[in-house]
């Protein structure tokens, strides 16, 4: 099989096992659950749908409008990733808006410093959208592996819908940031494995999400009090005390 039917039969794949799970949300309707996620996917089948036929009809087109279409993705991407953290920590008030909080300010604070580059004319639109979704990925994957850690010694209980929403969005981000990686340091001779290894990996991630998504299954009951959120209490706590101390300190140094 040559790499153009190699590539077109992944995106075909790919395709076919989006449409299943977009179909099996609306069947069940999983789009009130999980809202950010499935808007995702069906964002990402729209559009594989139509860069499929500006592929096979229209190429000229193909380049200049990937890359502003990968841009809207990592965005609505980054709407999954603090739903996940939604998910996860939802029973919880205070942890959970914490982490979503410093989630987000990071998240914009990238966006905020790509936009800049990129008004200011020092680099061309596709490398900085390389730049962006690279930057963006990472601070998702950090994101994604600090939810993990916490969730495991807090011992939190997840369902089998969210796992699988975190463990195949967690693989999609770790290979995105790895392909990323070695695509601005290899350079173009590595676009002839990125066009494969991309869609192949992606591919994986479906047939994750198809597994764990094809019936509901809510979040087992937790059978003790987790530690969490009297943690971020008092994480809150002696940060509030410390920022007092810090606010009496600069008062009496200014005084005369």
């Amino acid at each position: 099989m040559t790499s153009s039917h190699a590539l077109l039969f992944l995106w075909l794949t790919g395709i076919g096992l989006e449409s299943l799970l977009v179909m099996r949300a609306l069947a069940a309707g999983w789009f009130k659950k999980y809202p950010f996620f499935f808007a995702y996917l069906m964002s990402v089948f729209l559009l594989d749908v139509f860069f499929l036929a500006v592929y096979r009809f229209r190429f000229g087109y193909y380049a200049p409008l990937y890359w502003w279409a990968e841009f809207f993705s990592v965005l609505v991407g980054c709407a999954v990733s603090w739903e996940i953290f939604h998910l996860v920590l939802g029973r919880y008030p205070g942890a959970g808006r914490m982490a979503r909080n410093v989630l987000l300010f990071a998240l914009i604070m990238v966006i905020v410093k790509g936009l800049a580059e990129l008004l200011s004319g020092e680099i061309s639109w596709p490398s900085t959208a390389v730049e962006l979704e690279r930057n963006l990925r990472t601070i998702q994957a950090l994101s994604l592996i600090v939810l993990a850690v916490l969730s495991f010694y807090y011992a939190i209980p997840i369902g089998r819908n969210v796992k699988g929403i975190f463990a195949g969005y967690g693989l999609f981000i770790a290979t995105s940031v790895l392909m990323l990686t070695l695509r601005a340091s290899v350079g173009d001779a590595f676009q002839a494995y990125w066009v494969l290894l991309q869609p192949l990996c992606y591919t994986a991630v479906l047939g994750v999400w198809c597994k764990s998504l094809w019936r509901y299954e809510p979040a087992p009951p937790q059978e003790l009090q987790s530690k969490i959120e009297d943690d971020y209490r008092s994480l809150a706590l002696a940060t509030r005390k410390g920022l007092l101390q810090t606010r009496a300190f600069l008062g009496k140094s200014t005084r005369p």
